[in-house]
């Protein structure tokens, strides 16, 4: 039928059959509705004004989430975490959007890049002697820990401790600091399951499908990343004053 429609429509219709909506990123395929619309000659140009606001002024309150998350102290010493950071805002943006989330977006991405950074810790940079001591270090979960790691590993710890008190501090004021145990709680999992392919690695040890599903379920992460998108979530209307376009949504 597409050689027999005409623009915008056909044009509409190729994409839908490449990218379906549940495989697209909603922002985006915002994004591009507002061009299709726009090319559409009964459009109303009331509801497109209103749609290209919409769009413009999110986009702005995600632009200056990526500037604060960029600043965070440990973005400012590793040039890995600053080239990560833009890639997991987009990825929080796939979870969430809305502006009222912008706290479980700024949480999860920084959740998100710190377990990144430790990923390559085990992956590539640890001795199988210090991955032993730094995942012992996040077991305890206690700055006292710091002064066992080796030096590249302190920045890190410190890093993944600063964060989560951070999230404690802003999850008191909403009174859901129970949340934030969860979330350290599948932090934890997670390293074990590093942990656990280090040892592999390292021994030389091929593991079972059973086994290795057991910890992929872990290292695969979206057990950390579902629970963590939920601690910073809240009820809406938010119990603090509206921000950015969210007066204008």
């Amino acid at each position: 039928m597409v050689p027999n429609l005409s623009n915008p429509i056909a044009e509409h219709v190729v994409h839908a059959l490449n990218q379906p909506i549940h495989k697209g990123l909603t922002r985006l395929d915002a994004r591009r509705y507002i061009s299709f619309y726009e090319q559409d000659d009964s459009h109303n140009k009331d509801l497109l004004n209103f749609a290209k606001l919409d769009f413009n002024l999110l986009q702005k309150l995600h632009q200056r989430e990526l500037s604060e998350i960029t600043r965070f102290g440990f973005c400012k010493e590793t040039a890995f975490c600053k080239r990560q950071t833009s890639g997991v805002l987009f990825l929080g943006t796939r979870v969430y959007f809305e502006p009222q989330y912008w706290l479980a977006r700024r949480i999860l991405t920084k959740v998100i890049a710190m377990s990144s950074i430790i990923d390559d810790i085990y992956d590539v940079y640890g001795t199988l002697e210090e991955l032993a001591l730094f995942t012992d270090a996040i077991e305890r979960w206690e700055i006292s820990a710091l002064d066992k790691l080796p030096e590249y590993m302190k920045l890190c710890y410190q890093a993944l401790l600063d964060i989560y008190s951070m999230i404690d501090e802003e999850m008191a004021k909403q009174g859901g600091s129970y949340r934030v145990d969860y979330a350290k709680s599948e932090m934890k999992n997670l390293v074990r399951g590093y942990f656990e392919e280090a040892k592999w690695f390292h021994q030389g040890y091929v593991p079972s499908m059973e086994e290795y599903m057991q910890v992929a379920l872990l290292t695969s992460g979206y057990k950390m990343v579902t629970t963590t998108s939920f601690v910073g979530m809240e009820s809406w209307p938010p119990k603090r004053p509206l921000i950015g376009c969210q007066v204008f949504l």
